[in-house]
């Protein structure tokens, strides 16, 4: 077993949104940023995957906000690996002020990605790379929740484009949730105190791929859900804005 990294991060000017605020986005990019880092630094990141023709992918993640950071304040992040099994690492963050008062937490669930096949590999193959990162600590919140299927009818199309694209030549995680801000109601963002946000990815977006995007209202959240041209279900994402 080993310590928690810690990673230091402060909101410049790119990632706050028109309240001068961090957005979900941004925020939800620091702490992916976060996990690439420790990752790298422990010999398990992408440069040594792709050696192989592995990459890792992400498949679920939860993010819990109890206010959204104002422009250039700093925060500390502490990430750990908790557990793994055959087709998944699970990674957690914490995220305190400069006071040490706790104002985030995010629960991710990694899996590998066979880029010659485009299929999921066996994350035992990283068996002896795991050896000696492992915390014994828990996630700090409820871990990322199943999202039922959205049964309304689509209310907004997307292709993607060559913007949308990472690394990793699917759609990139902070384009899939700034869609899905730009259907809410500006008022509500504005109000935005705190969020849970919950990612589930089924399948990939790919450049030229077209999208139907579905949105359900439900009592305390809404959930969207990405569908492939073939109506596929490939994301779907519920906000809770508190």
């Amino acid at each position: 077993m080993t310590e928690k990294s810690i990673f230091r991060y402060k909101v410049d000017p790119r990632r706050v949104d028109f309240t001068e605020r961090a957005s979900i986005s941004s925020m939800c990019d620091i702490i992916l940023e976060a996990a690439g880092e420790d990752a790298y630094k422990r010999g398990f990141g992408i440069d040594v995957l792709a050696e192989r023709n592995l990459g890792w992918v992400l498949s679920r993640m939860c993010v819990e906000l109890d206010y959204m950071p104002a422009e250039y304040s700093e925060f500390t992040i502490r990430t750990w690996i908790s557990d793994y099994n055959r087709l998944a690492s699970t990674r957690n963050f914490t995220l305190t002020d400069d006071e040490g008062r706790m104002f985030g937490r995010a629960v991710s669930q990694w899996c590998m990605l066979d880029f010659s096949t485009r299929m999921p590999a066996d994350v035992n193959l990283l068996a002896r790379m795991h050896e000696g990162v492992m915390v014994d600590a828990p996630s700090p919140c409820e871990r990322p929740r199943r999202i039922a299927a959205v049964g309304s009818e689509p209310t907004a199309k997307h292709r993607v484009v060559y913007s949308d694209i990472d690394f990793n030549r699917h759609m990139n995680t902070m384009r899939y949730i700034d869609m899905v801000c730009d259907l809410l109601p500006i008022d509500e963002l504005e109000r935005l105190n705190a969020v849970r946000v919950d990612m589930n990815f089924m399948r990939e977006s790919r450049y030229g791929d077209v999208l139907s995007l579905c949105v359900d209202r439900r009592d305390d959240a809404c959930a969207f859900e990405y569908r492939s041209g073939e109506g596929e279900a490939l994301c779907r994402i519920s906000l809770e804005l508190r």
